[in-house]
């Protein structure tokens, strides 16, 4: 992973974060009503309204008594058969008195009652059916429903909870027990719907609940990532990421004039791929793709007379570009063909950072130990192994192998940012600041520096100087060449002026930085977050959906669907008129969460 990407991973968690709750919040977002809802002191009273009773030991009663209530229960006030079941028309309620249907109703529903605690689930779903015949109650549809659920017949839970719900939206066991149904028919949207209105209603309080919510949104996101986002076609990704991919490694050592070799061979055509990346633009990274892919189709049918050295860097340069697309099958195959012909050990480093990415880091350390046996000065190897320990919190290791790749390599520009943001890491912002200023000399055109050393500068909430820094990136990104920094510096600023609360600068750098590079996922996702806040819902719902297009990894495009499918949510609560009014209501209880959903 390079330095890029890893700041940017890091940078967009906590924007994330800040948006999320503090500026959603701020406008009464449903984001920040479920903060505030799931910060209120704990409620463990029931909902008087469910009479549902649950099944219990029963108490022991005198003989006499048993008698009376067998005298009681043989008397039924509505018509009944031989065996005593109810025999119960729609045309003999309808000869009833108002008072006499609800008498009815009670009694019905009272019996089915019983029938329940001794789950007798069937039976009492007669008793409720014809108590309903009588009387249309919510609570009827309630009980009924919860002997579908002790039943698992989810359908007829939806169909009773939902008849229940039109006679009392805010009918919170309801709510709850058609979202179970919802989640155990895999309609995941639908139980979030109603776990969130509960969160609305105020039924929200515990940690079971808000962990099913979580669930819920979970399952959603990988069942839309198998759907929807399995099958998209492996691209290149951002020209920012692979320039810092390819410059964090030395330049070749053969001959790169392409006059020097025979037109239409395999050689030329790797030259010509190698000398394309130093162009770094979109184009030519995509042409130098071609044309490596061209050399080795060409060495799949004959090797004759060409040196191996250059057959096993086609091999290796093409696994490089098929792991860039997320293709780690391929690119492992074509890694593996290159140690075979020419073992050297760049095609060992990007094996062990396929194999990191993979997590399995076990055989990551393997691979590097076989590129530190062929050549140990290679500088290459211990940047990229000091990547891997930085990032599974070695810093120990990390500092050593970053300050060997410099001590060999004093021009890998991201080993002294890397080094420097190590030192901060470790809490030593003297020795931070050093080694930025250090870098900046030996480094004085580069846009890298001070974006990076910006970001220290936010998180020490020096936000105006973290301002300048991000300035001057932006600048020298522009005056150069490359895009070796991308859209990084303007979605930095653009966190800044989000946190000092000017949204349209925010919004206008997000954009920009979207222009600038169009494969930025994270460009896409904080301009979406920007307006989710702004509660453009339509807008940010297409940027995430672009964001999971763009995604290079499962997680991350799982994070992506996540945030997409939570904005849809607060778009059907803003459109449903009931309970829209009660976000309202609960909000109007929050001074700081003034606005509108």
């Amino acid at each position: 992973m390079s330095s890029s990407e890893t700041a940017a991973s890091s940078f967009l968690s906590q924007h994330r974060l800040a948006i999320a709750i503090t500026a959603a919040v701020g406008v009464g977002s449903l984001a920040g009503l479920l903060y505030h809802l799931n910060k209120q002191p704990k409620n463990n009273s029931s909902d008087s309204k469910e009479k549902t009773p649950s099944p219990q030991k029963p108490k022991r009663k005198s003989h006499k008594k048993r008698k009376k209530k067998s005298e009681k229960e043989a008397k039924a006030i509505y018509p009944v058969s031989s065996k005593g079941e109810p025999l119960i028309t729609k045309d003999d309620v309808e000869k009833l008195s108002a008072d006499d249907r609800a008498k009815w109703a009670t009694a019905l529903k009272e019996k089915g009652n019983s029938y329940f605690k001794k789950s007798e689930y069937k039976t009492a779903v007669d008793y409720y059916t014809k108590a309903l015949i009588c009387k249309e109650d919510a609570v009827y549809y309630s009980n009924r429903s919860a002997c579908y659920s002790a039943l698992g017949d989810n359908e007829n839970v939806v169909k009773d909870t939902t008849s229940a719900l039109k006679i009392d939206p805010g009918y919170k066991k309801c709510l709850l027990r058609r979202a179970r149904a919802y989640e155990n028919l895999e309609k995941y949207p639908e139980a979030m719907f109603d776990l969130t209105a509960l969160a609305i209603y105020g039924g929200m309080n515990d940690s079971a609940n808000e962990a099913m919510l979580e669930r819920n949104l979970r399952k959603q996101s990988a069942k839309i990532l198998k759907e929807k986002y399995s099958d998209l076609p492996k691209v290149l990704p951002s020209t920012s990421s692979l320039s810092s991919f390819y410059q964090a490694f030395v330049p070749e050592d053969i001959d790169l004039d392409a006059s020097h070799y025979k037109e239409g061979s395999g050689e030329k055509l790797l030259v010509e791929g190698i000398n394309k990346l130093k162009s770094d633009t979109e184009d030519d990274y995509e042409a130098a793709d071609v044309s490596i892919n061209q050399a080795v189709a060409i060495f799949d049918k004959s090797t004759e007379g060409v040196d191996p050295k250059l057959v096993a860097m086609a091999y290796e340069y093409a696994g490089a570009f098929k792991f860039l697309r997320t293709d780690r099958d391929k690119a492992l195959e074509l890694l593996n063909k290159a140690v075979k012909i020419s073992p050297r050990p760049r095609s060992y480093v990007i094996i062990a950072l396929i194999k990191a990415d993979s997590g399995d880091y076990t055989e990551a350390n393997a691979n590097f130990s076989k590129a530190i046996k062929l050549n140990p000065d290679d500088p290459d190897i211990y940047y990229h192994y000091a990547q891997i320990f930085y990032l599974v919190g070695d810093l120990a290791k990390a500092k050593t192998n970053f300050e060997k790749c410099i001590n060999l390599n004093s021009k890998n520009i991201y080993a002294h940012i890397q080094l420097a943001c190590l030192a901060y890491r470790q809490g030593d912002s003297n020795k931070c600041n050093s080694l930025f200023d250090e870098a900046r000399k030996m480094f004085p055109t580069s846009p890298e520096i001070p974006n990076y050393y910006g970001e220290i500068l936010f998180d020490r909430q020096d936000f105006d100087g973290a301002l300048k820094q991000f300035g001057i990136s932006i600048k020298l990104q522009k005056a150069g060449k490359g895009y070796s920094i991308g859209a990084l510096p303007l979605v930095n600023e653009s966190a800044i002026y989000q946190r000092k609360g000017e949204t349209e600068k925010s919004i206008k750098l997000l954009k920009d930085a979207c222009e600038l590079d169009p494969k930025s996922e994270v460009a896409r996702l904080s301009l979406g977050q920007a307006f989710l806040a702004e509660q453009n819902v339509d807008e940010a719902i297409k940027l995430f959906d672009e964001a999971c297009t763009l995604a290079r990894s499962s997680e991350e495009r799982t994070q992506a669907i996540s945030l997409m499918e939570a904005s849809k949510m607060q778009l059907k609560i803003r459109e449903d008129p009931v309970l829209s009014k009660k976000v309202q209501e609960v909000l109007s209880n929050f001074p700081q969460a003034a606005g509108e959903l």
